[in-house]
């Protein structure tokens, strides 16, 4: 039986997180075995080392971590068609049943069936992954392949962008760790017509400038809402993309959104969000909540935001060995990174 390294949330618990070997996934009829290239860690895999409620309430250790991720096909099941040995690819990490009737009507997003991979099943801080054939992506070889990673993560700022119009709009972007720096990147591609970013963090801003915001708010130096109406001609942004999950930063952008804006929440945060109805009925305000990609939508439209030149390069901040995992978890859970990718 020929074994590989992973790292392994082994049970319940704070901590309980390690390097260990165990053997290479098998593959059924209709799945893809994929070396795996590049993993990027994310908050989750934080959440799921110290155990909070996320992990608590979905996993049932031990499990192979890890869900941002490409490798190389390198076996196929005997069913397999659309997927070869040599290619390239990724995928979502919500594995969704294809048959309920949210799937059906294009919600994949929001499936019954979910299956979340490096939480519910074992996932791609590994050597080696197994999925179905129906959840690879092909991609393109000559992107790098620590970018391909950041697929899955990239997918969440896209589908929060794209949500609402926001060529030539004014946005505000909340929260800029990986997800909402590349948030910046995608509203910037997309034509929008003034990015604020709201970030304490003092590396998180720089980075949130250098991936196309026009200006950085720290709210514990500055008074958000008069900082965004300053910025733009006293009247507020048109679009806010929340990251951050913080229900005081929610709250304050009903006050800095337009009447008939928009404020999409891509965040999860601790505590709950109280609104102040009054605002948000009679400024027409629209809240949508954004639950990972659209399947396929996202991805498509990832391709397209490429080819018209997205760069999200200055994201990736370190690339370590796999046997590096705790470093990686550690400047994320410090927030003193952006993207951190590990080569098994």
């Amino acid at each position: 039986m020929e074994m590989m390294k992973c790292v392994v949330k082994e049970q319940k618990g704070d901590g309980f997180v390690s390097l260990t070997q165990k053997p290479m996934p098998e593959i059924g009829d209709y799945d893809v075995l994929i070396r795996v290239k590049a993993v990027a860690i994310c908050g989750t895999d934080v959440h799921i080392r110290h155990w909070d409620d996320y992990a608590q309430k979905r996993m049932n250790p031990p499990t192979v971590i890890g869900h941002e991720y490409a490798g190389e096909v390198v076996k196929v099941g005997k069913g397999v068609t659309a997927v070869n040995v040599g290619d390239i690819v990724n995928s979502d990490s919500h594995l969704v049943c294809n048959s309920c009737d949210l799937c059906l009507n294009g919600h994949t997003d929001v499936c019954y069936n979910t299956v979340v991979i490096g939480v519910h099943r074992d996932g791609a801080m590994a050597e080696y992954i197994s999925i179905p054939e129906s959840a690879a992506v092909k991609c393109d070889p000559s992107m790098p392949i620590e970018q391909l990673a950041l697929m899955e993560p990239l997918g969440v700022a896209v589908h929060a962008a794209m949500e609402f119009p926001i060529s030539a709009k004014k946005v505000a972007v909340i929260g800029c760790g990986p997800i909402g720096c590349m948030g910046v990147a995608v509203a910037r591609t997309l034509g929008a017509a003034k990015i604020i970013a709201v970030e304490l963090n003092p590396q998180r801003a720089q980075m949130a400038l250098e991936m196309g915001a026009n200006a950085v708010i720290d709210p514990v130096k500055e008074d958000v809402t008069s900082k965004v109406k300053e910025l733009c001609d006293g009247l507020g942004v048109d679009v806010v993309l929340d990251f951050s999950g913080n229900a005081g930063a929610i709250m304050t952008a009903l006050d800095y959104v337009k009447p008939d804006g928009y404020i999409v929440c891509a965040g999860l945060g601790p505590k709950p969000v109280t609104l102040e109805w009054e605002n948000f009925v009679t400024k027409g305000i629209c809240i949508k909540g954004i639950s990972g990609r659209e399947i396929p939508r996202t991805w498509e439209r990832m391709k397209g935001l490429f080819a018209a030149g997205l760069d999200i390069s200055k994201v990736i901040t370190h690339v370590l060995p796999l046997e590096e995992f705790e470093k990686g978890l550690d400047l994320m859970e410090k927030g003193q990174c952006g993207k951190v990718v590990l080569k098994p």
